[in-house]
């Protein structure tokens, strides 16, 4: 029989890129899979078994109380093997590993540095150094995954047995969105996390200033759009100039979200200035290369080392809309480049498959459960 393993978010929907396709799909061709994550309905999908976990929208009782919520949940499944996601499960871990169970957490993002660039968090200092306090010793209880290089030298420092399981892109997921594609449309694209720190302000002011140039631009949106965002979108001063172009699709699934992309032109990976963004690659980075299509991406260095060297798009200063405007419309306007930024980006995501770091994780499991 195959070992079971369980994979646990509190925060993350189920269907998430990085846990769902990237970790649970593979995993299932060596393991019996369960997932705990956000999902509206315990059901079987492509062999990974979902049970639904309810997220708080308050941020206390989601703190004090997910951890032992989900330690229940957990426990019943009986995995040989949890590997955790969110780090307000990290007492849930712990107590597993109480329970003699094996536990992976994985550290998606720098939680610790991410603390400083949310204004909604009072006492950043003090639950700065809670944090870090408490992270040290769980990092010393259980093997680490890192999403990032730039986490590293954190966690070699706090002594962690670490894995650096990087974000790269799963090609034969990817590639037949290459297929039967219009790249000289007047569309762009994005499908991620909706947040004010995804540039959606900035590329609507882009739009406007295009639309008064005379150039219409329509943009796909594929995200849950909260409230926060939608109020401040509407707040803008040319919202209701450039609305009826901005058309958002909601939540989808990875496959239908880039079913919608093979209209678009150019993919849109504008992200504000935080330090997790400006030492992490972007996902987007990587799928809009599998797929051929050019981007217009943030101009940070780690950014520009992929996207410049590479021929796959422009990098711009994501606060400045006039530049975001002027390299849609350089792509746009010169099927030449977009068609040689589509041709590289093809070529060059064979550099960045996501098969290389599956591998890593399958050789933790293997020691981990031999």
């Amino acid at each position: 029989m195959k070992k079971r393993v369980c994979h646990l978010s509190s925060v993350h929907v189920a269907t998430d890129t990085r846990i769902f396709y990237r970790y649970c799909k593979h995993l299932t061709e060596n393991y019996a899979v369960t997932l705990i994550a956000v999902h509206p309905k315990e059901e079987i999908n492509q062999g990974i078994h979902i049970i639904p976990f309810r997220r708080f929208k308050n941020k206390l009782p989601r703190v004090c109380l997910t951890w032992f919520l989900m330690f229940f949940k957990a426990i019943r499944v009986g995995a040989d093997l949890y590997h955790i996601h969110d780090p307000e499960l990290i007492p849930c871990g712990l107590l597993l590993r109480l329970m003699g169970k094996k536990v992976v957490l994985d550290i998606h993002e720098n939680v610790a540095e991410d603390i400083f660039d949310k204004p909604w968090i009072p006492a950043k200092k003090v639950l700065y150094s809670c944090f870090h306090f408490f992270e040290k010793r769980a990092v010393k209880r259980m093997p680490v995954i890192l999403a990032e290089q730039s986490y590293e030298t954190r966690y070699q420092k706090m002594g962690a047995d670490f894995t650096t399981v990087l974000n790269y892109v799963d090609l034969p997921f990817f590639r037949p969105f290459s297929e039967n594609v219009n790249r000289t449309s007047n569309r762009i694209f994005y499908m991620g996390i909706l947040l004010e720190s995804r540039g959606l302000q900035q590329i609507a002011e882009a739009l406007f200033m295009l639309k008064k140039q005379g150039h219409i631009i329509e943009f796909d949106v594929v995200g849950e759009l909260y409230s926060s965002l939608e109020k401040q979108l509407h707040a803008l001063p040319f919202w209701n100039d450039v609305s009826a172009h901005i058309h958002f699709h909601g939540r989808l699934t990875l496959e239908k979200g880039y079913e919608i992309s093979r209209k678009a032109a150019v993919g849109m990976c504008i992200i504000q200035p935080m330090k997790n963004s400006v030492e992490s690659y972007p996902t987007k980075m990587f799928e809009y290369m599998a797929i051929g299509l050019p981007q217009v991406t943030s101009h940070f260095p780690l950014y520009r080392s992929v996207v410049e060297e590479n021929n796959v798009g422009i990098c711009v200063d994501p606060s400045n809309a006039h530049e975001i405007a002027t390299a849609i419309l350089s792509i746009m306007q010169d099927s030449a480049r977009a068609e040689n930024m589509r041709q590289c980006g093809l070529q060059a995501a064979n550099k960045y498959v996501w098969a290389g770091e599956m591998e890593k994780v399958f050789t933790l499991y293997n020691r981990l459960l031999t």
